[in-house]
């Protein structure tokens, strides 16, 4: 594993657990090596030259920006060298191993929270059919929800995920910063939210879209860009997503 943050964690935990034996654990910083490798029962390193040349799996979990400085430190490897990003292509890898892809699991991770590999999408590229059928094996351990899925689209995938999780998170923030200002408690708006993330499950999201936008009710719009006054960058968002909401019902009629 080289990375220990929440993703290189959650994943790392899984592969153990499901008998994986993970060797090093590689981090910038010494400690945050050993916080990983002590669980998952490996040894720490936080340099490049005490990677091991030979193990099968190199896993570079790692922000995305720091993938292409990891690349540039690794000695080339025999085994398969695969990064977890959904963001960044599979060539950056190329010249590190023969054999390289990506191993993307497809969910946010947070350290407070367990995750449940079982049920996650991994998305798995790989520079050719036999590191393809290695990666998906080892996917198909921790998960029921495997996909090859390649750089292309899972860039698509990665921006799709931004605007309905990392966007999404910030409309909860919103939300939460007019209830405090209003002394109301943010939990009074959870079976809300918990009902919209299941709807659409069972319902296109573009049908189950409801609110005044979708029915043009201009006078609840002025009204709620009114209470919006002092705050006019929060006041641009209702308006743009609400006009956006409007045309996408124009669409569908």
């Amino acid at each position: 594993m080289i990375g220990a943050g929440n993703v290189a964690t959650k994943l790392g935990k899984t592969l153990f657990l499901k008998g994986f034996k993970i060797v090093q654990v590689m981090s910038r910083t010494q400690k945050s090596a050993e916080s990983l490798a002590s669980i998952i029962g490996a040894r720490a390193i936080s340099e490049f030259s005490e990677i091991i040349p030979d193990a099968n799996l190199y896993l570079i979990s790692v922000p995305d920006d720091a993938i292409s400085e990891i690349v540039s430190k690794i000695k080339p490897v025999h085994g398969i060298v695969a990064h977890t990003s959904g963001a960044v292509g599979m060539d950056i890898l190329q010249k590190s191993s023969g054999s390289f892809g990506v191993f993307y699991p497809l969910q946010t991770f947070s350290k407070f929270r367990e995750a449940d590999f079982s049920v996650i999408p991994v998305c798995i590229e790989a520079s050719d059919s036999e590191t393809r059928q290695n990666l998906a094996d080892i996917a198909s351990q921790i998960s029921k929800d495997v996909r090859f899925i390649d750089s292309f689209q899972r860039s698509r995938i990665h921006l799709a995920a931004v605007f309905v999780n990392n966007f999404t998170n910030y409309m909860y923030t919103l939300g939460e910063e007019i209830l405090d200002k209003n002394d109301i408690s943010f939990d009074i708006l959870h079976p809300l939210i918990r009902e919209t993330a299941e709807k659409i499950q069972q319902q296109n999201p573009r049908k189950a879209q409801t609110g005044p936008a979708i029915r043009n009710d201009k006078k609840v719009i002025l009204k709620h860009l009114g209470m919006l006054k002092d705050e006019p960058e929060i006041q641009k968002i209702y308006q743009l997503i609400s006009e956006q909401i409007s045309k996408s019902s124009i669409k569908k009629s």
